[in-house]
């Protein structure tokens, strides 16, 4: 999916739900959800300090956010399967949140793990 800097400025602008959709629906298109990589996993926290892992819909959106603590991070493509199968239980087991479409101003969209899992199972 190819994206006008319109269009990204307006999902980064746009209220946290349009940020959830295009984050379902590109996933699901493309087979694959982006995090940033650098040795480790680019993870980040909430307030009441539970740790977030932050995924991107697209490519773009991740190395927007490769900043600051995460400047020499790179982008890197996570097969959507993989991920519903097996890194988002991961997480759920180790009580890490997932980070929907992480942005440096808003953070992430905040979902339930399991409406995250079901929403990735769905079909076109």
């Amino acid at each position: 999916m190819s994206l006008t800097q319109i269009d990204i400025d307006n999902l980064l602008k746009g209220p946290a739900q349009n940020r959830y959709d295009h984050f379902i629906k590109t996933a699901l298109q493309e087979q694959k959800v982006w995090a940033l990589y650098d040795d480790n996993w680019a993870m980040s926290g909430t307030a009441e300090g539970k740790m977030v892992f932050p995924l991107w819909p697209d490519k773009v959106f991740a190395e927007l956010c490769a900043s600051g603590e995460w400047a020499n991070y790179k982008a890197v493509a996570l097969a959507l399967e993989e991920v519903r199968d097996n890194l988002l239980p991961q997480l759920q087991e180790k009580d890490i949140l997932p980070g929907i479409f992480f942005t440096l101003e808003d953070g992430s969209v905040e979902v339930e793990m399991e409406e995250l899992i079901e929403a990735l199972q769905s079909t076109q």
